[in-house]
């Protein structure tokens, strides 16, 4: 029985690595859409009401302004990978976020669409991509230690509005604790692919915007 334990668990770790690629190569990749885009700067809602959908983890815990700076520049990044080129960038996008404000339309939530929307017509847009952070908890502790850790924890949803229509026509959500091997073998994949070592929140909201773009034809 001892000699068929580490048999088991190599076994378990082949699975695993299987099922992480067969994630990957499962992403649906839908067309591109047609028209002016404008990438909005990240924002991070902190009450339930400004979001477009869900709820919040812990509301009134603001994200640094560095880390949301820093997201805007990885979206533009990305987006150039895939080959989007013809769209406004989240600095320029972020000039009619400040001009346009939140009002009272019934609904607190419907009020947050409508706000969306205006800042896409503001921008002269066909679809604006709204990227929002909804938890963000970084490492702390040794990378290669499993002991006295605080994994990396990230919650972000991106959005594309149809400005014209009026309408939410793509979600991506992403919602990603790192856990240790030994707590979920069926994660062996996703843990060989970051290294085998603990990751940052940056290094999870790089694979969230590189799948979530794909996801939604970007």
């Amino acid at each position: 029985m001892k000699r068929l334990f580490p048999l088991l668990i190599l076994c378990v770790f082949a699975l695993g690595a299987l099922s992480g690629c067969a994630s990957k190569s499962d992403i649906v990749k839908l067309p591109r859409p047609s028209g002016k885009i404008a990438v909005a700067g990240f924002t991070n809602p902190v009450f339930n009401w400004e979001l477009l959908a869900g709820y919040l983890p812990h509301e009134g815990k603001p994200i640094k302004k560095d880390i949301l700076q820093e997201l805007d520049a990885k979206m533009v990044g990305v987006l150039s990978k895939h080959g989007v080129t013809a769209f406004a960038r989240p600095a320029i996008t972020r000039q009619c976020q400040e001009i346009e404000v939140f009002e009272n339309l019934g609904g607190r939530r419907e009020a947050a669409f409508a706000y969306w929307v205006k800042v896409g017509q503001c921008m002269s847009a066909d679809y604006i991509l709204v990227p929002q952070i909804l938890f963000w908890q970084d490492l702390r502790g040794m990378q290669k230690a499993d002991f006295n850790i605080q994994p990396a924890s990230v919650i972000i949803d991106l959005y594309l509005i149809d400005v014209n229509n009026r309408r939410i026509i793509r979600r991506f959500h992403y919602d990603e604790t790192q856990q240790p091997l030994t707590e979920n073998m069926l994660e062996a994949g996703t843990f060989f692919k970051r290294g085998g070592k603990w990751v940052t929140a940056m290094q999870l909201a790089d694979e969230a915007l590189e799948t979530g773009l794909m996801e939604l034809g970007l």
